[in-house]
């Protein structure tokens, strides 16, 4: 698999079950669910390297799914994958409701205080992982703008609607970032 697609969390890898090779898969989402199998796919271990691995098998048990990665048939084998982040190219992901996005789709977004509006000088550079929700980092689009960075929750409370066509994403209370 190529990494030049860019890649996007679909879950990550808890502890093993049982004594047969499989190990639990965090997910909040139904990616993994709509895939075919096997399913070869980029991992990024807590080292931060990449692995390429094969995910024969994925089976629901309770809040978690079970997974058989292929060479890895014992517990002991799969305990260099704890915790390892699932990555996935976007084409492999299902389509989503049109009012939805993927956070990935959100970097290159203008910071606004409306819609249509001029924008904030600050565009979104990154999008972090965070188990609560997303922080979108906005770098300032003008080299010698301070401050250089600034980091708002992706939630309803802080950001309004996007618009990826006109490049956009609101922001509320905007100015209060700049105090933070």
């Amino acid at each position: 698999m190529s990494t030049e697609k860019p890649l996007i969390k679909v879950g990550s890898f808890g502890s093993t079950h049982g004594i047969k090779g499989n190990i639990k898969i965090h997910t909040t989402g139904d990616a993994l669910a709509s895939v075919s199998l096997p399913l070869t796919c980029e991992i990024k271990l807590q080292d931060g390297s990449l692995k390429t691995i094969s995910i024969q098998s994925i089976t629901p048990n309770g809040n978690t799914l079970l997974a058989k990665i292929a060479g890895f048939d014992t517990p002991e084998s799969l305990a260099p994958l704890r915790n390892a982040v699932i990555l996935l190219p976007k084409d492999l992901l299902p389509e989503i409701p049109e009012d939805e996005v993927y956070v990935i789709d959100l970097i290159g977004l203008y910071a606004v205080t409306k819609l249509g509006g001029e924008s904030l000088g600050y565009q979104i550079a990154q999008v972090m992982d965070n188990p609560a929700h997303p922080i979108l980092c906005f770098h300032p689009i003008e080299e010698n703008r301070e401050p250089k960075e600034i980091l708002v929750p992706f939630l309803h409370l802080y950001v309004g609607d996007w618009d990826k066509g006109k490049k956009q994403i609101e922001v509320r209370s905007w100015e209060l970032w700049f105090e933070v």
